[in-house]
């Protein structure tokens, strides 16, 4: 069968491997459709892999299937199944786990496709507990941005910033994958949204999208419009996952007392904070990774209900590198989809 490998920094191999076993006890085989790209993607072909991992490696962080077979003792799926599939390989025993919230797991074996072999194949077996359901109506292609997209921005908004109805909310990097999720969640909870891009034609896709204010932050300070737009009041929450030199613009763009859920560091992960500042006007900050299971079965309903994904593009597996360089580029606006 068919593997996509990264062999070293930016060199991927497209490698004829042997299929799996059929699944054991407990076990799915998956026959995988699609491979939503990530910054996880993007960072792991970059050599940017932030613990040891061993070369070649599967690619693939967020993907869909179908089910090929089910192993013994498993009930809920059969042959021709839609499926997503949970990111990491957990345990399944610790406490995190067992509720759910595989995201906190205690002894975590690595994430797909950037610690340990992904999604990027033709067939995979995975312990049937981390594999969830797409509903009848969700196409394989919008199934596979659940996983990660949909459930990482689920989490942090309502799981951790516990965003409410008629608050604002500022969200940075709207034309990006999660971004452009946050502004339509945020916005089907009748929030106003204030996003940042960075140039004017992703400023009118955000507003197509629903954003009430769309920011270039390459040529007005972000902050300044967004303390201008609440009349300095400031916003309830600020959506954060880029980093670097605008973390602590994002701060002062808080009202006192407000929210600001992270993810992520595309512009540098390194910051320092004014602890006088932090304090004083109680900002709370919270720190936001992946998703739980339940976080993934509410994002693929809510993309049964019509909140569908922002796709930017379609490529093949023999194209994979060409999807990284999309979303390099920063001239993405949505998702980027591998398509098998």
């Amino acid at each position: 069968m068919r593997a996509l490998r990264l062999v070293a920094d930016r060199k991927l191999e497209l490698a004829d491997i042997s299929p799996p076993p059929p699944p054991g006890e407990g076990e799915v085989q998956i026959r995988i459709k699609a491979v939503a790209l990530t910054h996880l993607d993007l960072w792991g072909f970059r050599g940017m892999a932030f613990a040891k991992r061993q070369l070649p490696l599967v690619v693939g962080a967020e993907a869909s299937g179908e089910i090929a077979e089910a192993g013994k003792g498993v009930t809920g799926f059969k042959p021709g199944d839609k499926v997503v599939m949970y990111g990491a390989m957990t345990c399944g025993r610790c406490a995190a786990c067992r509720e759910g919230r595989d995201n906190l797991c205690e002894n975590v074996g690595g994430i797909m496709g950037f610690h340990i072999d992904g999604f990027a194949r033709d067939l995979i077996n995975l312990p049937a507990r981390l594999v969830i359901t797409v509903p009848a109506g969700v196409s394989l292609r919008d199934a596979a941005c659940a996983p990660i997209a949909f459930g990482t921005v689920e989490h942090m908004l309502f799981d951790n910033a516990k965003l409410k109805p008629g608050e604002t909310i500022l969200v940075h990097a709207g034309g990006s994958g999660i971004g452009s999720v946050a502004i339509k969640m945020a916005k089907a909870l009748g929030c106003t949204v204030i996003t940042t891009v960075g140039d004017d034609t992703k400023a009118e896709k955000a507003k197509a999208l629903g954003a009430d204010h769309v920011i270039n932050y390459k040529t007005e300070r972000f902050e300044g419009v967004t303390r201008k737009l609440t009349a300095k009041k400031g916003v309830d929450v600020v959506f954060e996952h880029v980093g670097g030199e605008g973390f602590n613009g994002s701060l002062l763009c808080l009202k006192r007392g407000g929210r600001l859920v992270t993810c992520g560091s595309t512009a540098g992960p390194i910051v320092t904070i004014n602890l006088m500042q932090l304090f004083q006007q109680q900002y709370k900050i919270f720190g936001s990774f992946g998703a739980s299971m339940r976080n993934i079965r509410d994002s693929l309903s809510k993309i049964a209900a019509g909140m569908a994904p922002i796709i930017d593009t379609e490529v093949e597996l023999t194209e994979f590198e060409r999807g990284l360089n999309r979303l390099e580029s920063r001239q993405v606006f949505g998702k980027v989809i591998v398509n098998f």
